[in-house]
């Protein structure tokens, strides 16, 4: 980490004495030109930093790639503590000077397993988390970015930042700060300890097979990847030997090498065990020269790389990506097999990363790296005025039919769902001067130009189904409407296991696209029918399919994103995971709510369907499902492809509603989807945990109705009234506590209970979304609004809190994030954004028209007032009053009755 005003010369003796004051003589040593810093504690470890970047100093650590010589290097290896394996939440903290092994071997002790970890002998955390390289287990868990909760680092001012959270989800909380402090090799903050996911660890079994040669290797690896069900743990080679581990519970991995068996069928099965000592072994050096190559183009490197002297090993992290490492031929020059490499759309991992991004796509990276540093644009002055002249430069970038002035349309377009009393917007400038209709990224990156050159606010809008005023303009100026225009699926591309589609098109679109592939998209939202892909990503939300597949941002390859001057950031790489290439574009963009860029086009990986199978199970009380629940996320081979729960309030209002609804109290809806062999396990364990702790079967259509209902929440609100859910996340191992606590806060807030809803997000976290019926026509319409933040509060007491920011709970990022962590998001919206163009006065700030900024103290008394009041009121009875007077209760009945009916004769 340098100083923007790195002076490249020895720290004077003054600031090591400052720092030898601050944390001790005995801590500073001398190794050559390098001043040698042992830290104990991360307060050394921010004195430290303080005094070298005030110094317009540079200073770094051991593991990092470069080491200039006046550069301070600090030693972690005082700092090696494993702080806390958590067994409840299933995550272990970590200080980053702890070696791998070490950890590996407590977490096992704990009946836990890392999931992956790295290659090479004495690795530590910290060598772990500066990097994205595959390691051993990253077929089945992917890399560091992948298992990361939390990262605690130290920022150019001494900031203690902390990313994440240590027992649940970094969901739905503002920038994603995790994804690029990992693998960022120490150039923007030095990290201390960070936070990882655990797994259950079952048993491990491996198989290995000799083959006939590199096309072998390549059909095996092909065939794997088009299973629903069987993924390995991890694969490598070394020649034509191919090995593959399995781990989890026993009967589950005992399938998996049996299929696995079939898949390779007529090859020689040998007995050396060829998976023991895995991190030494040639397949996984990471001081080999390695190539990242496509699956499809696998035998075609290997074979050239054997023509021209050398020996091949390696391992394949994903799907569609080998990592291939040459060795033994000294003499020959490397840069043919790069070329080799890059002809066949691979990477060579020893060339800098910067050589395979865009120009664009390097200048954002540059003014991530200074947002982080502390870099002070200068500040811009502008009318922020959308003139004629404005127009017909717009009309000139994406047609004038393009481009829409009418004042009718612009009302429609200054609000999203949420159902806030007029007086609401009267706060915000919310009415757009325009609205402009792109058709593709360059017609989105021609209306941001404008934009930037004159300074006038852009708000990208997809069909608006949020609730919190992500696409509601602050401040007037051009709304981007991405689903008019930019709503096409792309490309399906079924061999190499990826989808590429327009921003504005909806998940609903998208995954009927794929299914009539064979093949599914891994999450996507509830409101899926109308939500958009944009949308989605830019909150980092949690839905269908995200306790199996992660959110929306862990499956995207790559991305399309217009920035606020206009340029084009490619974000990663269509066929292929993003290995090594230093800051994770990919998921820089999840979590900012479109205030960093517009998102154009995303690639995401899809994965083979096989059979949705749906069973449910009925409880007498919602809280009694808690034990069935925490059985499951404990095993460590059934994952449902989606765990839902609806409590017997919910399906009572629906057929108080007149609306169909099964005849069930409390259900817990567990979706599998795989091959059906393994379904078959997943069900008898889902079967007989149910059975075990008083659950009952419901029939298998009744599972299949509420699957297919699965985004039709909140139906009942047809009877005319509002419906507001309190969205909210809470640590699994509370989730029967929280269930009680949703009914006590209706009682306490003398709300009318619509129904206790959720789904599992994570092993460790859990979504509730107790809702409520309002009346929006009345003046006490806010009231009731005093029952989400009374359950917001009550999920931080169990170390949750509430999700989404938006407009309206900007002002929560405080509230979630310690004080240097939310500095630092305001700067990088700053130095990302300095004209103040992508969406403004959303998640870092809450400013009104009238220059009042909606910040923690004036919304936490808010919330307070609200909460009081709504105490004091009568307990709400809109739903009971509008069923007494709806006029419609036997419409549907009548619709049916309609449709057979004797015509007449003509003499009526």
């Amino acid at each position: 980490m340098k100083s923007l005003n790195y002076q490249n010369k020895p720290l004077s003796p003054e600031v090591l004495d400052r720092i030898g004051s601050a944390i001790g003589e005995g801590k500073i040593s001398k190794s050559g030109e390098h001043i040698i810093i042992t830290p104990a504690t991360q307060a050394d470890v921010a004195a430290a930093v303080k005094a070298v970047m005030e110094a317009n100093g540079a200073i770094t650590t051991k593991v990092a790639k470069h080491c200039e010589e006046d550069e301070v290097v600090l030693d972690f290896s005082k700092m090696n503590a494993i702080e806390c394996i958590d067994t409840v939440n299933m995550t272990v903290k970590v200080q980053v000077g702890c070696k791998i092994c070490d950890l590996a071997r407590a977490v096992k002790e704990k009946g836990f397993t890392l999931g992956v970890r790295p290659a090479g002998a004495n690795m530590t955390v910290e060598d772990w988390v500066y990097s994205e390289a595959p390691g051993v287990g990253s077929y089945k868990y992917g890399t560091i970015k992948d298992t990361v909760y939390n990262v605690y680092a130290v920022d150019y001012t001494g900031g203690a930042i902390e990313t994440g959270y240590d027992i649940i989800g970094y969901y739905m909380s503002g920038y994603n700060l995790t994804q690029t402090y990992v693998a960022s090799s120490g150039r923007i903050g030095i990290i201390t300890a960070v936070t990882l996911k655990l797994f259950p660890a079952g048993v491990t079994k491996s198989v290995a097979y000799e083959l006939g040669g590199s096309k072998d290797i390549q059909k095996v690896l092909e065939k794997i990847a088009q299973e629903p069900s069987v993924k390995p743990l991890h694969i490598s080679f070394n020649g034509n030997k191919l090995v593959l581990a399995y781990q989890g519970d026993e009967e589950f991995v005992d399938l998996d090498l049996a299929k696995t068996d079939e898949i390779v069928e007529g090859a020689a099965k040998l007995e050396e065990d060829l998976w023991k000592g895995i991190e030494g072994a040639a397949c996984m050096c990471p001081s080999s020269p390695t190539f990242y190559i496509p699956v499809k183009n696998f035998a075609k490197f290997v074979d050239e790389a054997v023509d021209a002297g050398y020996k091949v090993a390696g391992n394949v992290p994903d799907c569609t990506t080998v990592a291939v490492k040459l060795r033994h031929n000294e003499d020959a020059k490397i840069d043919k097999m790069v070329t080799e490499a890059e002809k066949l759309g691979g990477r060579y991992a020893g060339k800098c990363s910067s050589k395979y991004r865009s120009d664009a796509t390097n200048a954002f990276v540059k003014k991530i790296t200074d947002g982080f540093l502390g870099y002070k644009p200068k500040e811009p002055n502008f009318m922020r005025k959308v003139t004629p002249e404005i127009i017909e430069e717009l009309k000139a970038a994406v047609g004038a039919k393009n481009v829409n002035t009418n004042g009718m349309d612009r009302v429609i377009y200054c609000h999203d769902l949420a159902p806030l009393p007029k007086e609401a917007g009267l706060a915000f400038n919310c009415i757009p001067d325009v609205i402009v209709r792109p058709e593709n990224v360059c017609q989105i990156s021609e209306v941001v130009k404008i934009a930037y050159k004159h300074g006038i606010p852009v708000t990208p809008r997809g069909n608006a189904t949020w609730g919190l005023g992500g696409c509601m303009p602050t401040n007037a100026g051009i709304i981007i409407d991405m689903t008019s225009k930019m709503n096409k699926v792309l490309e399906i591309n079924t061999e190499e296991r990826y989808v590429k589609v327009q921003a504005g098109c909806t998940w609903k679109k998208l995954l009927e696209a794929c299914m009539k592939k064979g093949y599914i998209i891994g999450s996507y939202p509830s409101s899926f029918p109308a939500g958009t892909i944009g949308a989605w990503i830019s909150t980092n939300g949690m839905g269908v399919g995200s306790y199996k597949y992660g959110s929306a941002k862990d499956n995207i390859l790559n991305s399309c994103v217009v920035v606020d001057d206009g340029s084009v950031v490619q974000t990663g790489f269509d066929g292929m995971g993003s290995y090594g290439m230093s800051y994770n574009l990919n998921q820089f963009f999840s979590g900012a709510e479109g205030t960093l860029g517009v998102l154009g086009t995303v690639t995401f990986r899809i994965y083979p369907m096989g059979e949705i199978r749906c069973t449910g199970y009925e409880y007498d009380a919602l809280a009694i499902a808690d034990p069935q629940l925490q059985k499951i996320v404990k095993n460590p081979s059934v994952i449902p492809l989606h765990i839902a729960w609806s409590d017997y309030k919910h399906f009572e209002n629906q057929r108080l509603a007149g609306i169909h609804a099964p005849n069930v109290s409390n259900v817990l809806l567990v979706t599998f989807q795989g091959d059906a062999d393994h379904n078959d396990l997943g069900e008898q364990f889902a079967d007989f945990t149910a059975e075990e702790f008083g659950g009952r079967k419901i029939a298998g259509e009744v599972a299949e109705h509420e699957w297919e209902e699965r985004c039709y929440e909140f139906r009942a609100r047809k009877v005319g009234v509002g419906e507001i859910p309190a969205e909210v996340i809470v640590p699994t191992h509370n989730w029967g506590e929280y269930v009680d606590i949703c009914y006590q806060g209706f009682d306490a807030m003398n709300m009318e209970p619509g129904g206790v809803i959720g789904v599992m997000v994570d092993r460790s976290t859990t979504l509730f979304m107790p809702y409520y019926f309002k009346d929006d026509e009345l003046l006490t319409g806010m009231l009731p609004f005093g029952f989400n933040f009374y359950m917001g509060d009550k999920a931080a007491e169990f170390g949750g809190r509430s999700t989404g920011l938006g407009v309206f709970f900007a002002w929560q990022l405080d509230v979630i994030h310690n004080a240097p962590t939310v500095k630092k998001m305001r700067e990088l919206k700053t130095v990302l954004d300095h004209h103040d163009v992508i969406n403004p006065g959303h998640v870092v700030c809450g400013m009104t028209r009238f220059g009042i900024n909606l910040g923690k103290p004036i919304m936490s008394l808010g919330s307070i007032m609200l909460q009081t009041v709504k105490k004091m009121f009568p307990k709400d009875k809109t739903f009971q009053n509008n069923l007494k007077r709806f006029r419609y209760n036997d419409m549907e009945h009548l619709k049916v009755l309609d449709r057979h009916h004797k015509l007449g004769d003509g003499s009526q």
